[in-house]
């Protein structure tokens, strides 16, 4: 039987710790992926590096949102997210300085995406740097989400 360690952090019980779990655990993979890719050869693989930075915060989003909430955000509108996460910290008086990486990175997600000009490889590097640099923030702040583990117990 699969059991998933419940914790709190900051007074607070992690909720739906599977699920937490699952999108922490997505997130690590975007994660990286992207630092993979910047080792092997940067200029070939930017823009996957880019669009790997967005999903993976949003990924990480959504874990701290389920297990602060219970539930992550909903649909495509991904700064609903962000809002989302700044409304907890302020209520809770904990440092929302992360969450700028996460706004700039969704602020480039279609451009990343779908748009028919040139991406300058600097702006996709610098969206791996907001990717380290939300990710650091959310580990620092969420503890219990980075050390959430599945273990088993027969």
């Amino acid at each position: 039987m699969l059991w998933f360690a419940r914790t709190n952090f900051r007074g607070v019980s992690v909720q739906k710790p599977g699920i937490v779990l699952h999108y922490r655990n997505r997130a690590n993979g975007f994660f990286c992926a992207a630092r993979d890719l910047e080792q092997l050869d940067a200029p070939a693989y930017a823009p996957a590096i880019g669009l790997l930075a967005v999903h993976g915060c949003i990924a990480m989003a959504d874990a701290i949102l389920v297990a602060t909430d219970g539930e992550r955000s909903k649909g495509e509108e991904h700064a609903e997210a962000a809002r989302r996460l700044r409304t907890w910290c302020a209520a809770r008086r904990l440092p929302d300085g992360g969450i700028k990486h996460f706004e700039w990175l969704l602020g480039r997600k279609t451009r990343f995406s779908y748009d028919e000009h040139f991406v300058d490889i600097g702006e996709l590097l610098s969206a791996k740097v907001r990717l380290d640099q939300f990710f650091a923030w959310a580990l620092h702040n969420f503890p219990d989400i980075a050390n959430l583990q599945e273990t088993d117990h027969a």
